[in-house]
């Protein structure tokens, strides 16, 4: 397997190295994943605010993202603020995993 990585990335078609530090091991994204995480980086907060189903492979609170691991049952939602962890929710109960002056402005919203 690492020898066909090899061969890709000496044709540029993939990238091999540690881009998140999140992760353990070596990680081989397409070169476009890196530009877009370069781009991503430098963009200043919007103070945009979504909710996600905790049920949803992209909740990664606890596992990568930081804050108190958020288990995946249906009916439970994580609010993300700029992509960090607000709070969870469980129909009217918010369960904080975030800094306290965080929770509020999840709240808010």
């Amino acid at each position: 397997m690492q020898v066909a990585f090899r061969r890709l990335e000496d044709r540029g078609e993939v990238r091999r190295g540690r881009f998140d530090r999140g992760f353990d091991g070596e990680q081989i994204p397409l070169p476009v994943a890196v530009d877009s995480l370069r781009a991503i980086r430098r963009l200043e907060p919007a103070g945009e605010t979504i909710t996600l189903s905790a049920a949803d492979p992209l909740n990664l609170v606890g596992i990568i993202v930081p804050g108190n691991r958020v288990p995946a049952i249906s009916g439970k939602f994580i609010k993300f603020r700029d992509g960090v962890a607000l709070a969870a929710e469980e129909r009217d109960t918010i369960i904080s995993i975030a800094p306290q002056e965080n929770l509020s402005a999840a709240i808010a919203d």
